[in-house]
């Protein structure tokens, strides 16, 4: 151990201590410390009895530790977490206005722990990953063939349900099934993109960007389901149904605080006209924004089936008939994150993969149109509000 080291942990008042001298000893310290490395090199002993007496004062730190055990930081952190390595004690620094521990260690503990000590760890260490990979690959097989199994009864169970429907109806009907069945899946879709784009950060975007392709095919289906026989369309006017923007200019913001109103929409609700009359405030009423067309498709032929979607009014006005002329329904909305419908389960992210719900949705548009082939609004794009929760 070098002499500089020592002079700094340790006191004359302890190398006195440690040579059994009196404190009022005249040796200067500098002699003691020579006669302190001379004895720590030669006499293992005497070492020893050194590094038990002041094992606070000459504990190893982090970075000493690695250089003496010949290793890295993550290995040495791991054998803390493994228990091989014992810390002596938590010590503190301060970092950015951050009080940080770190670990220190027994010097003759580390002293006796050998190249071969830390040879097996490593060896047990590599063993322990290789078995976990071993049982992870094992594990994934399982899961595989379990995911496989589950698209496969998955993919039979639409092959049964398809030829009960093409023994039962005609062509036409089949095809409207089979679209609205897909188009279900569509609308799941598109609430699970939503939601990973709620929870995402990296791929926010991407998210966005197949919620609102996903909506578009599900809203593209509905007005061509809706051309066909068994389609039945509504109107859900909520409680609440129009949208309202409000920005108060500074006088009238002003004139608000002097008034001790709760809030903008209390003024404006007793300032509407003033306010609308402002050129510098804003005030907006979009009439049946969270309103919804409902479209159901219902089969005589099965009378336990029904398929049923919205559509914003919004998004559907140019399409469908005047509100007034439809049917009116009650709704009882959902909590959460929508209003109707619902999110994939689990389960179902396996048995109906993305790009397997994209590939039938293709295919059975494309079927339903041969029976329904003029272009009546059923290409459009719809690109307004896009950003709707449906």
């Amino acid at each position: 151990m070098q002499e500089r080291k020592l002079n700094r942990v340790l006191s004359k008042d302890q190398l006195l201590t440690f040579f059994g001298l009196p404190a009022s000893s005249k040796i200067a310290k500098k002699e003691l410390l020579k006669q302190l490395v001379q004895l720590f090199e030669t006499n293992l002993q005497e070492r020893d009895r050194l590094l038990r007496m002041f094992a606070n004062e000459l504990a190893v730190e982090p970075t000493e530790a690695q250089a003496l055990l010949q290793c890295t930081a993550s290995e040495r952190r791991r054998w803390i977490e493994e228990g091989r390595l014992p810390v002596l004690a938590y010590r503190q620094f301060e970092k950015w206005g951050r009080t940080i521990n770190y670990p220190v260690h027994d010097r003759l503990t580390l002293m006796n722990i050998s190249q071969d000590d830390i040879m097996s760890w490593r060896n047990e260490h590599l063993a322990s990953v290789e078995q976990k990979r071993s049982d992870g690959n094992q594990r994934a097989l399982i899961s595989r063939e379990a995911n496989k199994l589950a698209r496969e009864e998955q993919r039979e169970s639409w092959e049964h349900m398809l030829a009960q429907w093409q023994a039962q109806g005609s062509p036409e009907l089949t095809a409207t099934l089979e679209l609205a069945y897909w188009t279900v899946w569509c609308s799941r879709w598109a609430k699970q993109n939503q939601l990973k784009k709620t929870h995402a950060i990296k791929y926010a975007a991407l998210y966005q960007q197949r919620k609102e392709a996903w909506y578009q095919r599900k809203n593209i289906a509905m007005l061509l389901l809706a051309q066909t026989p068994l389609a039945r369309l509504s109107f859900y006017r909520p409680p609440e149904p129009h949208k309202y923007s409000l920005w108060l200019c500074e006088s009238h913001n002003k004139d608000r605080h002097e008034g001790f109103y709760e809030s903008a929409w209390e003024y404006a609700a007793i300032h509407k006209q003033a306010i609308k009359a402002c050129s510098q405030c804003t005030y907006t009423e979009i009439q049946d924004y969270y309103s919804l067309y409902l479209l159901e498709i219902q089969p005589s032929d099965f009378s336990d089936l029904t398929f049923s979607f919205h559509m914003p009014y919004p998004l559907g006005k140019k399409h469908f008939p005047v509100p007034s002329t439809l049917p009116r329904r009650t709704h009882v909305e959902q909590e959460g994150s929508f209003r109707f419908g619902r999110a994939l389960l689990p389960g179902e992210q396996i048995t109906h993969r993305e790009e397997e719900v994209l590939a039938h949705f293709k295919a059975a548009h494309n079927r339903l149109q041969q029976w329904y082939p003029l272009d009546n609004g059923t290409n459009d794009t719809l690109e307004d509000n896009k950003d709707d929760v449906h």
